[in-house]
């Protein structure tokens, strides 16, 4: 049986993945490189015309066509050929080992996706209990999957306006992706995946606590799930059961309150606030206090004197 605590892996490389965000023709909107993102890696391009055999990267991946609709083909080595018009919201998946013959004659805004080997075979192990050498994503092609579609949403939103700076909320992401794909789009599909198992109330108030001693750290889902001793696959799930909103959501709400405090206190300049409160720079806190406050950290302070 796999370890219930699985560790992050290392961040996915653009070198690791098939290189389209680099391909002349194609031009990259966003992309997760420079970001510091762990576990996955993604680009949001509008893509240019092109015919190419992919060989086989470690990571599995996939496509999510935002815009303009393009008749694409695609050969996975083994499989018959598969030509359709792929338009907006559909979803295009493809195993990490074998290569694949791509062809396109159009200008399609896409998302293309990678999911670190390690923490896809981190959620298999976990939900299946087997070897997950034995798993692998199981190719699918112009399909719809609504909750794929709401996380790549979620991915580009990241990419867009700045969230790719909080790295809790990139490491959900990539967690219930990979569990996503895991369970719904792979070659164990049809078995039924392990329970999630209880997490006591005692264990879930000592996270509370880790949490409130640690806001000014870089908190971790990994870490977090070390603490209580699950995995960091199953701990999203039993903390929205537990207090009604995901960790990320807790976490971001747990500094804002300390921010509060910190700003009506009156010693400190809003960057020293930051760095006290786990926010990667002023603006970080600047946009997520407006975001949940209403109004920035300087009228916070100015409205609440000490």
């Amino acid at each position: 049986m796999a370890s219930l605590v699985q560790a992050v892996p290392r961040s996915v490389g653009i070198e690791e993945t098939h290189r389209r965000a680099t391909r002349p023709g194609n031009r990259v909107l966003a992309q997760s490189t420079d970001a510091g993102w762990g576990s996955l890696y993604a680009a949001l391009m509008e893509e240019g015309p092109f015919e190419a055999v992919e060989q086989g990267v470690r990571h599995p991946s996939f496509i999510y066509h935002v815009s303009r609709p393009a008749e694409v083909t695609r050969r996975i080595d083994g499989c018959r050929p598969e030509k359709t018009v792929i338009g907006p919201r559909r979803i295009t998946l493809t195993p990490g080992r074998p290569a694949a013959w791509w062809s396109h004659n159009a200008h399609p805004e896409i998302l293309q996706v990678y999911v670190h080997h390690d923490l896809f075979a981190a959620a298999a192990a976990a939900m299946f209990e087997c070897d997950p050498a034995r798993v692998d994503i199981t190719p699918a092609f112009a399909i719809l999957d609504p909750l794929l579609e709401q996380l790549s949403l979620a991915v580009i939103s990241a990419l867009r306006d700045g969230n790719q700076r909080d790295t809790l909320y990139v490491e959900s992401l990539a967690q219930m992706i990979a569990a996503h794909l895991a369970r719904m789009h792979s070659n164990f599909s049809d078995r039924r995946g392990a329970p999630a198992p209880q997490i006591s109330s005692w264990k879930m108030r000592r996270l509370k606590e880790f949490i409130e001693a640690n806001l000014d750290q870089d908190l971790s889902l990994s870490a977090m799930a070390r603490e209580i001793g699950i995995s960091s696959l199953y701990l999203p799930r039993a903390f929205r059961n537990a207090f009604g909103q995901s960790p990320h959501q807790y976490v971001i709400g747990r500094r804002i309150e300390r921010a509060k405090d910190l700003l009506r206190d009156g010693h400190f300049s809003v960057a020293e606030v930051s760095a006290a409160t786990g926010f990667s720079s002023q603006s970080h806190l600047s946009d997520w206090f407006a975001r949940t406050v209403g109004i920035t950290p300087a009228a916070y302070r100015r409205n609440n004197p000490s």
